[in-house]
């Protein structure tokens, strides 16, 4: 590869180093260009990408950023998973390390410039996304408005009697 070329790999490297909150670092053996393809295509629903360099020249990118904790770890067949949804992007590798059978093998992760293990990369993995967090949230909210509204449709007589054992569970 020319300096020049090397150079532009170790500049977009760095970008997406800069550019994203969380970086993993998995082991890829033995992988069909069908298989890197669909583990491609599942990050990219995750807002991720997916990226495989020469370690030489993600040693150099990886400098001076908050993900210098990873050094250690770029050595052998190595690829680079950038992330900006890190349960969502923790939960795809994970599922398709369990299923790849030895063909992807989370090694380390980083987030806000701290080295993640592969075992807290699997238990970031369990966390629910935020999509699910807010699901949850807004289902917590309108369950008192719910209630609010079921009693104010119900006939009078009704009314009555619900609000006399609401009071009774109260004086207890």
């Amino acid at each position: 590869m020319k300096k020049n070329r090397k150079k532009e790999v170790i500049f977009n490297i760095n970008k997406r180093f800069c550019e994203n909150e969380a970086v993993f670092l998995v082991t890829q053996n033995k992988m069909t260009v069908a298989e890197s393809e669909d583990l491609r295509k599942q990050l990219k629903g995750t807002d991720s990408a997916y990226f495989v360099s020469k370690n030489t020249l993600a040693r150099l990118a990886v400098k001076d950023t908050d993900f210098e904790c990873i050094l250690p770890y770029l050595k052998g067949q190595t690829a680079l998973v950038f992330s900006k949804n890190i349960t969502g992007t923790a939960k795809v590798i994970s599922e398709y390390s369990s299923k790849s059978d030895g063909k992807i093998v989370i090694l380390c992760g980083g987030y806000s410039g701290k080295l993640l293990s592969a075992g807290e990369v699997k238990i970031l993995a369990q966390l629910p996304s935020m999509d699910e967090l807010r699901a949850k949230i807004i289902a917590i909210i309108q369950t008192p408005a719910q209630r609010i509204a079921t009693l104010l449709q119900m006939p009078a007589g009704q009314l009555a009697r619900v609000l006399k054992g609401y009071s009774e569970k109260i004086r207890r």
